[in-house]
């Protein structure tokens, strides 16, 4: 064999193995990195994300208020609901127990014989009014101690001045505070209980729907 058969031979090996080489790269270079033509087309699968349900809101409903005493709020006369009809927007009311004090600051603890109650009225965030509801044992005693509130008011140390109208329920007067015209004070007998009412004056026809209720 010469040389230049020989030569030729080992060109042709070299020239073939240097392709076996370089498609072998190619091989290992798509099927190693490059995705297939499925994964190209293949969407991707996200997991599905429910949105919480809300619930449905219940509609607002009146508060009932509160007390302490279990009693109180067996005996009250007055609730929230009467507060409303009487025209109080957005009107709410407090229960309290009474401490003896009617129109600020007039003590009339010496009449107290049993449960009595105080309500705070308000009308949004305004102070609308404050009641208190004074309950006997019975009418001859309620009838008795609105006599003697009557006489006491009228005598000469008292702040005020009575104007007995009877408007409303069995008996009532009106106390005027000459310090305070623009504030109403009511004293009102029903059955066997005495409201003792002290209110802006703006807030008459409701106070005057509220008795009308009771």
């Amino acid at each position: 064999m010469n040389k230049l058969t020989i030569f030729f031979i080992c060109a042709t090996v070299l020239v073939i193995g240097v392709t076996g080489t370089l498609l072998g790269y190619r091989y290992f270079e798509r099927h190693g990195e490059e995705p297939t033509v499925e994964e190209q087309i293949q969407p991707e699968i996200k997991p599905k994300v429910e949105e919480p349900t809300q619930p449905e809101e219940e509609p607002a409903q009146p508060e009932e208020a509160e007390t302490d005493n279990p009693l109180i709020a067996v005996l009250a006369g007055i609730d929230q609901q009467m507060i409303i009809e009487a025209g109080f927007q957005n009107g709410t009311v407090s229960i309290e127990q009474f401490d003896g004090l009617i129109f600020n600051d007039y003590d009339i603890s010496e009449y107290q014989d049993d449960e009595h109650i105080r309500y705070i009225v308000k009308e949004g965030i305004e102070d609308a009014g404050i009641i208190n509801e004074l309950i006997y044992p019975s009418q001859d005693i309620a009838y008795g101690v609105y006599e003697q509130l009557k006489a006491k008011m009228t005598s000469e140390e008292s702040p005020f001045t009575i104007n007995e109208t009877n408007q409303y329920g069995e008996a009532s007067f009106f106390a005027n505070n000459s310090t305070e015209t623009n504030s109403v004070f009511l004293v009102v007998k029903f059955n066997e209980r005495l409201y003792t009412l002290h209110y802006p004056a703006k807030n008459h026809n409701k106070m005057k729907n509220l008795l009308q209720s009771i």
